[in-house]
């Protein structure tokens, strides 16, 4: 599956992940496959993604990668290269690449909208606009959650309130990272992939995100992006999103703001024949980020309390999956095997 980068459709690649995130992907694809029948239409499709190298160092580093890296969700080897003068006839101009089959891709305002309705027509009551602003908990024990309208009495709460998590429970370890992505007017043609380059780091360069920035790190100019790549999805009515950055974030202060400058530059340096095609708009989203940039589930410490976070830039693609083995845990008292390495408390 393509993940989510700042609440909109764009992309992470599922095989270029460690395995246990890619299992989590599988199960949350085959959720999705099981609501795609459902009165909400989210734009599940399938579409190959082409990782290409802008550049001859970036190149020899392809070829460098594990072959499993170049695998598909079902574990099956891409043998096929992009074909660099297909694609500069379709404008841009690139050294070359690999395509990776079998990459899924949804809506994520409109996924966001079928759980609703399904949750819904399983009997759940939801409400928005109230605001949880405390967790109480007595001996160890959940009391309940109070909120701006008043207290509220559970025997059980999982806390999911991404970038806000630990506001509501300061110990979970999430620090806060921002990216951006620019939206494109519609193509006069259409890509036949899901384009990113190689530039985005591997996990232990992402380390700055992944943890708080220090005083003198402020004082220095903390919001120097640690991840700045070209990626380019087309939507299905043509027009595309261009990405994407990652930086620390303090997340209320305005930071980052020559991103989309710099996402632009990137993307007119990889692919030239872009550079007349109109933006028409630009936005960030803040991500929650683990030290080891695997998500948080599982119990909290008192009773009855739970967390489900810590996503950073793949949410859409795990979370579904990690929500069905909480409700396992939660309703129905069974400790599915597969939360044990996202406990709260590994760090």
């Amino acid at each position: 599956m393509t993940g989510q980068a700042s609440g909109r459709n764009m992309g992470l690649l599922l095989n270029q992940t460690e395995p246990g995130a890619v299992r989590i992907m599988q199960r949350s694809l085959e959720v999705y496959r099981a609501l795609a029948g459902g009165e909400v239409d989210f734009q599940l499709r399938e579409m190959p993604q082409l990782i290409i190298a802008s550049d001859a160092a970036q190149a020899r580093a392809m070829g460098r990668r594990p072959r499993d890296e170049r695998s598909g969700p079902g574990g099956e080897r891409s043998r096929s290269r992009g074909d660099p003068g297909q694609f500069q006839s379709a404008g841009p101009r690139l050294a070359g690449g690999h395509v990776v089959g079998n990459a899924s891709v949804v809506d994520p305002i409109a996924a966001t909208f079928a759980f609703v309705e399904a949750a819904r027509e399983a009997g759940a009551k939801i409400h928005t606009g109230t605001r949880v602003s405390q967790v109480s908990t007595t001996g160890g024990k959940l009391r309940g959650l109070v909120t701006d309208g008043g207290r509220f009495a559970f025997d059980a709460v999982v806390l999911a309130a991404g970038r806000w998590l630990n506001e509501l429970w300061i110990p979970a370890p999430v620090s806060i990272g921002r990216g951006w992505l620019l939206r494109a007017a519609r193509l006069d043609y259409t890509l036949p992939w899901i384009v990113e380059d190689m530039n985005w780091p591997d996990r232990d360069e992402l380390g700055r995100v992944a943890r708080p920035p220090t005083l003198a790190e402020v004082a220095a100019g903390h919001d120097q992006p640690v991840a700045e790549a070209f990626v380019i999805a087309q939507q299905p009515a043509g027009d595309a999103l261009i990405g994407t950055s990652l930086s620390p974030s303090l997340r209320d202060p305005d930071e980052g703001l020559d991103m989309p400058r710099r996402i632009a530059a990137r993307t007119v340096a990889a692919a030239p024949g872009l550079a007349e095609l109109p933006i028409t708009a630009a936005w960030y989203g803040l991500r929650p980020m683990t030290p080891d940039g695997m998500p948080l589930a599982g119990p909290a410490g008192p009773t009855g309390v739970w967390i489900h976070g810590g996503h950073a830039s793949i949410a859409m693609m795990t979370a579904p999956a990690m929500a069905g083995w909480l409700t396992r845990a939660t309703v129905g008292g069974v400790q599915p095997p597969e939360l044990a390495d996202l406990r709260v408390d590994r760090f």
